[in-house]
């Protein structure tokens, strides 16, 4: 039992490395570079990355595996967001990865929801940090008067972004699912909400 336990743990988290580093080849994903320079190592995808611009009132960029080649076999990846007043990272879960974040600038609330649905939440202010663990609920929100800065690490070179809006109004799933789902949410509600996360062509 032990055992069948071990490889249970051992299969819920990006594998360890066999190698210092494995940097994929253009041409073979499944190929390491032979001979990777030290630039391969640096990426400035998030200094480079533009601050939003009103009427947004947050962003994200994410450094992983896919644009960090680096990251690969690492088991980490990291990201940065900017809040606007009254900005919020809506309701999301990541299903490979717990993330670690640390308020850089601002005034942040942010909280998880466990299996319990009892919610965890904190105002945050710069310098502090706070564990979101792993396929929880869990958002921020900006409830200052100037802009926060968050970054965010996580244990997944991939860690996935789960939306629970788009993903039950917008992928198709039968109305009469949602709506035993939600509490008998009536059919024109349904339809309202499900409009707001119609693809756009």
């Amino acid at each position: 039992m032990f055992f069948a336990l071990t490889v249970i743990l051992s299969n819920s988290a990006d594998p360890d490395p066999l190698q210092d580093y494995c940097l994929p080849t253009q041409a073979q994903q499944h190929q390491c570079k032979s001979s990777p320079s030290p630039s391969d190592f640096v990426s400035r995808v998030l200094g480079n990355a533009p601050n939003f611009q009103p009427p947004q009132t947050w962003n994200a960029s994410l450094l992983s595996s896919a644009n960090f080649p680096a990251l690969n076999t690492m088991g980490l990846s990291i990201a940065r967001a900017h809040l606007g007043v009254g900005g919020t990272v809506p309701l999301h879960y990541h299903p490979r990865a717990s993330e670690l974040i640390y308020i850089a600038e601002g005034e942040v609330e942010a909280g998880f929801v466990d299996s319990n649905n009892v919610l965890f939440a904190q105002t945050l202010q710069p310098g502090d940090v706070m564990i979101l663990p792993k396929g929880m609920l869990h958002y921020q929100y900006n409830p200052g008067s100037s802009r926060a800065t968050v970054l965010a690490s996580f244990d997944s070179q991939s860690p996935g972004i789960v939306l629970p809006g788009p993903g039950v109004f917008g992928s198709g799933i039968r109305d009469e699912v949602i709506a035993s789902s939600l509490g008998g949410l009536d059919h024109a509600t349904l339809e309202a909400v499900k409009a707001k996360f119609k693809p756009r062509s």
